[in-house]
């Protein structure tokens, strides 16, 4: 008994390419996603860096505040600085004494205070250092008053 064979005598259709056009698209949407996924990651470990540098730098600012004190700094007899990696940046007191005004149920009283007894004191980093710009960010200034 033999076998006949079907024989397919039609044409071949065209083949049109529509799913390698869709799958080419799809893979360009899929590129374009994660090069923003990786632009966004990396503004936000730039960021985290700042803050994580930012957050040290006012630590060490409150702590050589309240160690070396406001009269001490604002004499000039100490000065202040903050370590952060490998750097040191120096750090700016500057110092106002103003008048004080106390009020009263009689009315206001203006008050001289002794010499030297200071009312209001800014310690900051310089503004003209690029050291400072590239660890903090922005322009570099970090202020802390009291």
């Amino acid at each position: 008994m033999k076998r006949s064979r079907s024989i397919d005598r039609r044409p071949p259709l065209r083949q049109r390419g529509d799913a390698l056009i869709e799958s080419l698209v799809g893979t360009v949407i899929a590129a374009i996603m994660g090069l923003g996924l990786a632009f966004t990651c990396s503004r936000v470990m730039v960021s985290q860096r700042y803050v994580t540098t930012q957050s040290a730098v006012l630590d060490q600012m409150a702590n050589a505040l309240s160690s070396t004190g406001v009269s001490t700094l604002c004499a000039g007899t100490s000065t202040a600085s903050v370590t952060v990696s490998t750097y040191t940046l120096s750090l700016t007191p500057t110092c106002a004494e103003v008048a004080v005004s106390v009020s009263t149920a009689s009315g206001t009283q203006a008050v001289t205070l002794p010499a030297g007894v200071v009312t209001s004191m800014t310690l900051s980093t310089p503004s003209s250092n690029t050291t400072a710009q590239n660890l903090l960010g922005g322009n570099g200034v970090m202020t802390i008053w009291q």
